[in-house]
């Protein structure tokens, strides 16, 4: 059996809107169809760095200006093994997860469109909405962010 490394970087995204944090999700479908919500990441590139990589994903995924993202900190590597059965000879794949808490320093609502053209493995997200602290216990969120922003609000 194929086994495969992959090294991913993105971000918790967050805004101050009035007096609430909000959190942006990405909503996609999972191999069963199933809604789950992600963060925006994606492959580090050759000899990116992760940092670059997060800022360069959270936009590209999100359409935000990446100059008005700011990497606040480093919040861990995560890292898992999982069986890419979407892939035609269902390889395994050991992946690294670098993740960041970006701000988002906005001055407009953003213009959040609609997913078109963005890559076959992309296509599967379908929505991204801007969440409040207390929703996020509620959401099925790969990874389960909730504790990492509730360990970093001292940061936000």
């Amino acid at each position: 059996m194929a086994r495969l490394f992959e090294k991913s970087s993105g971000g918790i995204v967050y805004r101050k809107k009035w007096n609430f944090y909000e959190i942006l999700l990405l909503e996609r479908k999972n191999p069963k169809w199933k809604s789950v919500y992600v963060i925006p990441k994606w492959r580090i590139e050759n000899e990116e760095k992760a940092k670059e990589t997060a800022l360069r994903e959270i936009s590209e995924e999100t359409w935000l200006d990446e100059n008005e993202l700011e990497i606040i900190k480093f919040i861990t590597k995560i890292n898992f093994t999982f069986i890419a059965s979407y892939k035609e000879w269902s390889p395994t794949i050991n992946k690294d997860v670098y993740l960041f808490l970006v701000k988002y320093n906005w001055t407009s609502e953003p213009n959040l469109k609609s997913f078109e053209n963005i890559g076959e493995e992309r296509e599967k997200i379908i929505w991204h909405k801007w969440f409040k602290l207390a929703e996020l216990k509620w959401l099925d969120v790969k990874p389960d962010i909730f504790s990492y922003v509730k360990k970093n609000l001292q940061y936000m």
